[in-house]
């Protein structure tokens, strides 16, 4: 994002939250789940308005680089001298070495993102006769399942099994705890993380907290003080992307040999 969409983005962002005032001391939990969906949505909101889209056509597939640009260049280079050349043929096969090593990590980075029923889906192009062919997959309890929908059903039961409806329990007495939490503290649990770490379902990273930060700081420590005092997880930041593998050199007959991976809402 340049200078000057920065600039208009913290203008949007300060005409929105004008009107809306801290609640402080006399927030509820419900002030902390309702003030949590705001930010998350204004900031999005925001971010969608001003921050550079990303465009698609034949030079801007997600595996293209500056590598394979200038594969390109060379390849053009060689060809437009006008004769057949080794080092044509070589720059030729660079190229394609390059597409090829450039479109293997966009892969592998898609399938460490998957969610829900996207896994199986990708499973058809990993392995055609996937569907097929598969052999049954045995949980803890060795019960069997064959179905691509009963196995999706009993990894996502082991992996990521249902809370009781989210249900907010009884309270332990007031505490002070929440007077702990200041500025520097907050500011720094914030920006001990790094900006490239894969974002959540919320499609927010660390850098767009950051920015919400610039913005007015004292709203995330507000958040942050108010969920602590009235000991509410806002349940905006508790959904997270879940995504199931096999692992490494291991037959996919038990349900124990997968592992999880899940990405999490980075205000959380």
């Amino acid at each position: 994002m340049s200078k000057e969409d920065e600039e208009a983005a913290e203008n949007d962002w300060k005409e929105l939250e004008r009107d809306r005032a801290h609640r402080g001391e006399e927030g509820t939990g419900d002030d902390v789940e309702r003030e949590a969906k705001w930010c998350k949505a204004t900031v999005s909101e925001v971010l969608d308005a001003k921050a550079k889209k990303i465009g698609t056509c034949a030079r801007s597939k997600r595996w293209w680089n500056g590598e394979i640009k200038g594969r390109i260049s060379a390849l053009g280079t060689e060809k437009r001298r006008g004769r057949r050349s080794g080092a044509a043929a070589r720059a030729k096969a660079e190229l394609q070495t390059s597409i090829q090593r450039s479109k293997s990590r966009m892969w592998d980075h898609y399938m460490q993102n998957l969610r829900g029923g996207e896994v199986w889906r990708a499973a058809k192009y990993t392995n055609p006769q996937a569907g097929a062919t598969v052999e049954a997959l045995t949980d803890r309890e060795e019960k069997q399942t064959n179905t691509i929908a009963e196995k999706e059903e009993m990894l996502r039961g082991l992996s990521f099994p249902l809370n009781d409806g989210d249900q907010y329990y009884e309270l332990p007495s007031p505490c002070q705890a929440h007077e702990c939490i200041t500025e520097q503290i907050v500011e720094r649990a914030l920006f001990s993380q790094s900006v490239k770490k894969a974002p959540g379902p919320d499609k927010l990273s660390f850098g767009a907290i950051r920015l919400l930060w610039k913005w007015n700081g004292m709203r995330n420590v507000g958040l942050t003080e108010a969920a602590v005092r009235t000991g509410r997880h806002p349940a905006i930041w508790k959904r997270a992307s879940g995504v199931v593998m096999c692992k490494p050199e291991r037959r996919i007959i038990r349900s124990k040999t997968h592992t999880e991976r899940s990405l999490s809402s980075a205000a959380c």
